[in-house]
């Protein structure tokens, strides 16, 4: 997977997980809400402004 492929990887879940905490909030979910928030509040809102990715040898693409 390139940089390219997994950082369009993110911005599709954040774009799923936004979807998701509305969909929650509108039928008054607070506890799921309130835990999905937290599971993603780091890729939400990252310290130093953007995600660190790690690379791992042997999951690159050949």
């Amino acid at each position: 997977m390139t940089s390219e492929q997994a950082a369009q990887l993110i911005d599709n879940t954040l774009d799923l997980v936004h979807q998701r905490l509305q969909d929650l909030e509108s039928r008054a979910l607070i506890q799921e809400h309130h835990a999905l928030a937290e599971e993603f509040r780091e890729w939400r809102h990252p310290s130093g402004g953007h995600i660190d990715l790690m690379v791992f040898p042997g999951l690159s693409s050949p």
